[in-house]
């Protein structure tokens, strides 16, 4: 297996589906050479109260500034990449805090990043950077809250969510919707990520800043490329607070307009104005 491998993981007061993602990575074809956990404000994980570590790899748990607002997830994989990049990774593997990886995840992204695939020699690399996407499959429950997953059957309980194509292992497919793009599973070579700049950090909570991101690597040329068999299982979500969301909607809808000086084309912000939380009035977005 080509190239050192850091996995890089965002986490808030989750520790179980945190400590679920730690035992995906330890039954994998490829294990992580590092480990990078960032804690938004999680107490548990700066102070070392949570069982992260293995003599597999090397886990590395720092915090980033968090206010009460919403989480700042693209600070938090901006601060990640920074400690990977510090220490010579050559494949960034992104995975948010609830995120299992599959027992391939790790070795398809790698084999992407770096080249290895056969599938490469039919696929035109642009001359931007490349973000490579596994699938991402959605869980229910686990079938026991104690015992967690059968971790060698979560194909069987994830259902795919919308706009993720279905792939043999190993297949690799350029997509151009770049809506589809979602940060929670994503790599990326250090020198590409480095090109791009990071993740916009004006943005905080869940919404347009990983949009934002595909926006910068689209504008550079770059392209978006689906990746068979990098399968990403993303544990069950409490849904945000009606009126939350909305206040984060507006706030990233402001952020947009100031970077690219146009109101946001986003299937976030249409769900939320079909729900009746949003408005656009004369083509700005506002609350309804």
């Amino acid at each position: 297996m080509p190239g050192t491998i850091a996995v890089l993981t965002m986490s808030k007061g989750r520790p179980d589906e945190l400590l679920r993602q730690v035992d995906g990575l330890s039954v994998g074809s490829v294990p992580p050479d590092l480990h990078v956990v960032v804690s938004m404000g999680d107490r548990d994980l700066t102070r070392g109260r949570l069982p992260l570590g293995t003599d597999r790899w090397t886990t590395v748990v720092c915090p980033v500034p968090t206010d009460r607002r919403a989480l700042p997830l693209a600070a938090a994989r901006n601060r990640a990449a920074r400690e990977a990049l510090e220490v010579g990774a050559d494949v960034l593997i992104f995975l948010d805090g609830d995120v299992i990886p599959g027992s391939r995840t790790l070795e398809r992204y790698a084999d992407a990043v770096t080249g290895v695939s056969p599938a490469l020699r039919d696929l035109a690399r642009p001359d931007g950077p490349v973000v490579w996407a596994g699938p991402v499959l959605q869980l229910p429950e686990p079938p026991d809250e104690h015992v967690g997953y059968p971790l060698g059957h979560l194909h069987k309980y994830g259902v795919r969510t919308p706009g993720t194509p279905a792939l043999s292992p190993g297949e690799l497919r350029p997509e151009t919707r770049w809506d589809y793009f979602h940060a929670v599973a994503f790599a990326m070579s250090p020198e590409d990520f480095r090109a791009t700049g990071g993740f916009c950090e004006d943005y905080t909570g869940h919404g347009l800043e990983d949009a934002d991101f595909a926006h910068v690597v689209h504008n550079a040329g770059g392209a978006l490329v689906w990746v068979g068999g990098a399968t990403a299982y993303v544990q069950p979500r409490a849904d945000l607070d009606r009126t939350q969301e909305t206040r984060i909607a507006l706030r990233h809808a402001e952020v947009w307009r100031g970077r690219w000086g146009a109101e946001p084309a986003h299937p976030w912000l249409q769900r939320l104005r079909g729900e009746g939380l949003l408005r656009l009035d004369e083509g700005r977005w506002g609350a309804a």
